[in-house]
This record gives C-alpha cells, structure tokens and sequence, in this order.
C-alpha cells in the first residue's frame, strides 16, 4: 500500500516560526562564514573576497567567488531550505551534507540574504530571502531580485569575472547591535579579526600547496596556520597510519612540536594558533581536507601543559559524515565506538613523547611503518645540572617505558607521577640536594625563579592528582607532601596546590 492511498493531509510549515528558529542553532561568526566559503570552494573557486562594512547608516557582509555559478534553476533549488537530501551521495569536493549551510549560517548572522550569480555563457539571476518580509506576509516569498536601492549598490557585479557567485548579507543584528557607536565599531572589527584567524586555520590545507586558493579580506590575503610547524625542522612526525572506518579509510598522522628553546621567538608566537598553546593541543579532524574540529582530546584526556605540544591529524571524507556524527555547522565530531581503543593508544603515545619533549627539551622517537620503535639509547638515568648541583632523571624515553605505555591501560599522570617522586628521594638525589633555606620548615616560594616555581606546581598537581586517585584524605596529602623533598621547603605552595588555588 503506498503512502497515498492512506487518509492524509499535507502540514505546511509555518514560515515565521521555522525561520526564526533555524536562527538559533548555533552558530557564531567564524563558523557560519566557513560555512559559506564551502560553497565557494565546492563550486571550484580559485579566489574568495570578504568584505565588511559598517557605517551609520548600513552595514553588510559580501562573499564574492569566482566559482563555477548556477543557471537560474540551480539557484531557486540551492536557496531552499533542505536543498539535498543528507542520505545522497556527495560529491568528494562538496563539503556540505544537509541542504541548509547557506540559508542557516546566514540568518544565524543577518536579516537578509541576496545572492546573485552568472555561468560563464549565462545571465545573472539574484534571489532574496529577506524575513522582514517572511513576517511579513507569514510565507515563504523568496524574491527574484532585490528592492531596496542601499541593496544594489552594496550587491555590486562580479568584479572582473565572467562567472561566479556573490552572497550579501544585510541587516546584521547578531553581529553589531542595534546602533552604530565606535565602541560597537570596534567590537566589530575585533570580531573581523578572530574571523580572519580562524579561517587561516580551518582552510590552511586549501590556502597552501598545489591548487590552492586565495581568500582575502577587505583586499588583505588570509595567510594559511599550519597547527603542525611542518616547515620547522625540530617537529617530530611520530605516526602516520591508515585504519578502516567500515568500508571508509582515514587516516592519523600524530605530530609532536618543538621545545620551545629549538625555535625562533616568531616561531613559537606563531605556533600558538588562535587559541594559544593550552587550547590547540590534541586531535584536528578534517573532512575533505576543511578542518572541522580544531584542538580536542575527545573527551578521552584532559588538556594539560606538559601536553601541549602534541597534535594529531585524523582524516575522514564525507562518507563517514554519519558515523562521525558530524552536525550541521560542522564544528563537532565524534569518532565510532570501533575506532575509540586505536585513536586513545595514538593520543597515549603523542601525549607521552610530548612530556618528554616539554620537560626534557626532547629525545626524539621515530616510528618505523610497522610501528617498531627506534632509539639510539636505552639508558635508565639522564644526568641534569640545576643549581650548580648535579641531579638523575629517569630517562622516560627507555623503551620498555614506552612499550609499557603503548601496550597496557595505565594512567600515564599517575605513572610520571610515580617516577618523578622517585627521582626526588633517590638517595643520590638526596645527597646533592641542598635546601635553599637553612631551615627545612621555612617556605621558600618567593625565592624560587619562574621556571623552577612552574616545575614545581606541575610536579605537585601530578603528585596530588596521583594521592587523590589512590584515595589519601586532603590532611594525609598534607602530611606526606610536607615531609619529602623538595616539597617539605615550599609549605605554602603545597597549601595553594592543594586547595586547587593554582588548577
């Protein structure tokens, strides 16, 4: 029996309440403009203009591309909501998936939508969704040109183009407010600002190499970020592996950055991308070469400083869209169940080689194809220099170490902890080290330098984090941290740690 021959009615949407809804899924700046360049880029653009202007009296947002354009149906057909089904099959370079980017991303930004494009043997056609007018009348009415005289001047033609696509956004109410003020004038041009980061970011695998394209902003090219310092010599590639996503392939390429002391200063500044040092560590997930998620531990790790220097790329295409769960904005992701064990053993052995490289200034790793380890050493010791002292560290690059750390489940914070309390109160160790203060009871902290201060905290929020897991009171914690070196001679910092005043 097919579906017509049930009693039925066919429900219109009402066209107020879905429009004003949709905007509110989610979006900011950033990502609803990324969500356009997608377009541009899907229809083989090789150069996309942004412009941003705002005045007193008018303020618009204008996405020019010298892409393929749309004849006059294909552009009725992509200015309706839930253009393509999600379930069909996608084209590799179209990096859309619902239907709805265009439409959403821009009303989650403006009041008005105008878009107006030519083929290269064709005419321009402009269509308009304006929800003034929407409200207005409660339907659906999509313009076939725009009416307002400020609308044409700033929709303008495509400037030296035979063909391409212009999409204007007017009537900006999320993005400056109601009023014109230099204050707001500012607010906006910091957020034009953080736009132009991010889409170094999220496009820099388009704006570099073979067949890139240029995207430029108020005239100004946006330089491509590379998360990984591949053109630095010092970057570690650790891993670089093929795995199947049922019948997709992906692939992860884990990277560890340099020590801070075997780069420039330009270097290290640039390294910290848009977020800084901190944020940006962990996984990026590219879908077809756009970056979707940019700096996360999936929730399988926290973020932390030893840590930071880690970066590992996973690689899907749009097959995998359900899988990944991948949402309209396409600023989240979730890896399948299947893939969880493989992508933690990677970020495992990338966080590790990471605490190496921050504590230890490096000692680099390198992994055969067959993911057998090389090492020119497999010393237990590392004799170090500190306070004109010499001291012994384990050497946490001892590849039955590492074999452990790849191989078992072990809570890598509870097992450095572990191994740096036993380089503090090895009798050795002991020996050499002399206490800043005569007195063992007298705090000491403000005498520390920086570096030895920020050495200290991370040893004791381990060793915290390492006794809380083992289920020592706050009071027994107190206790053994006040009466072992080198803790017993910073009394306050380990008060301040304790109570979570330096998390």
């Amino acid at each position: 029996m097919s579906n017509f021959e049930y009693e039925h009615e066919n429900v219109e949407p009402e066209a107020t309440s879905v429009v004003e809804s949709l905007r509110s899924i989610g979006y900011n700046l950033e990502t609803a403009i990324s969500d356009i360049i997608d377009n541009s880029i899907a229809a083989d653009a090789s150069k996309i203009k942004l412009s941003f202007h705002w005045n007193e009296n008018n303020n618009y947002i204008k996405i020019e591309d010298n892409g393929s354009g749309m004849d006059e149906g294909e552009l009725t057909q992509a200015m309706k909501f839930g253009s393509k089904s999600p379930l069909e099959t996608r084209n590799p370079k179209d990096l859309g998936r619902f239907g709805m980017g265009l439409k959403t991303a821009a009303f989650s930004q403006a009041r008005r939508l105008t878009v107006k494009t030519k083929r290269e043997s064709g005419n321009y056609y402009v269509r308009c969704w304006d929800l003034d007018i929407i409200n207005e009348t409660g339907k659906w009415t999509l313009l076939k040109k725009t009416y307002n005289q400020i609308s044409l001047s700033n929709l303008g033609d495509l400037s030296e183009e035979t063909h391409g696509t212009i999409v204007l956004l007017e009537n900006l109410d999320r993005v400056v407010g109601d009023h014109y003020t230099p204050k707001g004038y500012n607010a906006f041009l910091s957020k034009v600002n953080a736009l132009e980061k991010h889409i170094s970011m999220v496009f820099h695998r388009f704006l570099k190499g073979k067949n890139s394209i240029d995207i430029l902003i108020n005239g100004r090219q946006i330089e491509p970020w590379d998360p990984y310092l591949l053109d630095v010599d010092a970057t570690q590639e650790l891993i670089d592996e093929p795995f199947m996503d049922g019948n997709q392939k992906i692939k992860i390429s884990a990277f560890v950055l340099p020590h801070h002391s075997k780069i420039t200063k330009q270097q290290y500044d640039y390294g910290e991308g848009p977020k800084g040092w901190n944020a940006q560590q962990g996984f990026y997930i590219y879908r077809n070469k756009r970056l979707l998620v940019a700096g996360t531990w999936l929730n399988l790790f926290r973020k932390e400083e030893p840590y930071k220097l880690a970066r590992i790329i996973i690689d899907i295409t749009s097959e995998s869209d359900f899988n990944w769960q991948i949402d309209i904005k396409k600023s989240t992701a979730r890896p399948p169940q299947e893939l969880l064990s493989e992508i933690k053993r990677i970020g495992l052995l990338t966080r590790n080689a990471s605490y190496r490289t921050f504590y230890h200034r490096g000692t680099k790793v390198s992994f055969e194809k067959n993911n057998q380890m090389k090492y020119k050493n497999a010393h237990l010791w590392e004799q170090i220099y500190k306070h004109g002292k010499s001291f012994y560290k384990i050497n946490k690059s001892h590849p039955m170490l590492l074999k452990l750390l790849e191989d078992l489940s072990i809570d890598e914070r509870l097992l450095n902890s572990y191994l740096s309390l036993i380089e503090e109160n090895a009798p050795v160790n002991l020996m050499a080290y002399n206490p800043i203060s005569a007195s063992t009871n007298e705090n000491t902290s403000s005498e520390l330098t920086t570096d030895q201060k920020t050495n200290l905290l991370n040893g004791l929020k381990d060793l915290i984090y390492a006794m809380r897991l083992l289920n020592y009171t706050d009071d027994q914690i107190l206790y053994q941290l006040n009466n072992i070196e080198p803790y017993k001679h910073h009394t306050e910092l380990v008060s301040l740690s304790l109570e979570g005043y330096y998390e």
